[in-house]
């Protein structure tokens, strides 16, 4: 591939760019060549945050999205004067494999590392209801001392609902949803999953970002669902559907990390 696109006095040639590797010089030489996007396509504007995020390997995603959750809360814990507990999605989910849990990534943060880049506070997940494996999942709750969430940051939580559990562990918040709105259970969710490594031999299922717009979409017309969480909902919508489009459409030449 030609490199020779940096002779472009209008090109900002970046530090020591001289000694990088061949393919990275190969990457800022596609980056640079790119079209402008039409704006039919970059409605909001978030072309390059989406290509980016893209860009990035999933275990990338999810270090980025644990640095920006865990500050971001601790922040909020100060302010609300309550105890801070560090965020670690990572541990949940090693935890859920050494006890042999079948379960899959859902909600936004699989949106998240499947391309997304839109974070939420909280990790979502769809266990395999057979009688063994939920026996497994609540030894793995009770390992990560879960407790229900009696707040959740934008309404005070009123007991349990069937199906969908809030809970704060020892390492970050946890949902447990059995079936994600307007997706099904864990073998719906499986149809359209990807296996993706998001932390070292850390490979788990995880919900496919279709999937995640498609259950978003059932949220923002779920009766009694506060107007602040229908907003939320609707810009996840429109995040994921805008990243749909930018990986379809030009993900071929840039996409290195994400299976469609």
């Amino acid at each position: 591939m030609a490199t020779n696109t940096v002779s472009d006095p209008c090109i900002r040639r970046l530090p020591g760019e001289d000694d990088f590797s061949d393919e990275v010089k190969e990457v800022l030489a596609l980056l640079r060549s790119e079209q402008p996007v039409p704006a039919e396509d970059d409605p909001n504007g978030w072309f390059h945050q989406i290509r980016d995020h893209l860009m990035r390997t999933p275990a990338d995603r999810m270090e980025r999205w644990v640095r920006f959750v865990d500050r971001s809360l601790r922040y909020k814990n100060q302010i609300e004067d309550r105890p801070h507990v560090t965020v670690d999605p990572v541990r949940v989910l090693r935890t859920l494999e050494g006890r042999g849990v079948v379960f899959a990534v859902v909600g936004m943060v699989a949106g998240y590392l499947q391309g997304a880049p839109y974070p939420t506070c909280n990790i979502d997940l769809t266990p395999r209801l057979d009688r063994r494996n939920t026996s497994r999942l609540e030894g793995a709750l009770a390992a990560l001392d879960a407790q229900p969430l009696e707040w959740d940051g934008w309404e005070p939580v009123h007991g349990r609902q069937h199906g969908f559990r809030q809970l704060t562990t020892s390492a970050g918040m946890v949902n447990v949803v059995d079936a994600p709105w307007g997706v099904g259970g864990y073998d719906d969710v499986m149809a359209s999953a990807a296996m993706l490594e998001v932390a070292d031999g850390l490979t788990v299922a995880v919900a496919s970002l279709e999937s995640v717009i498609h259950s978003k979409k059932a949220m923002v017309d779920m009766a009694g669902r506060i107007r602040r969480r229908r907003e939320a909902d609707g810009l996840h919508v429109l995040m994921g559907e805008e990243t749909l489009t930018v990986a379809k459409k030009y993900g071929a030449k840039w996409n290195l990390s994400t299976p469609s």
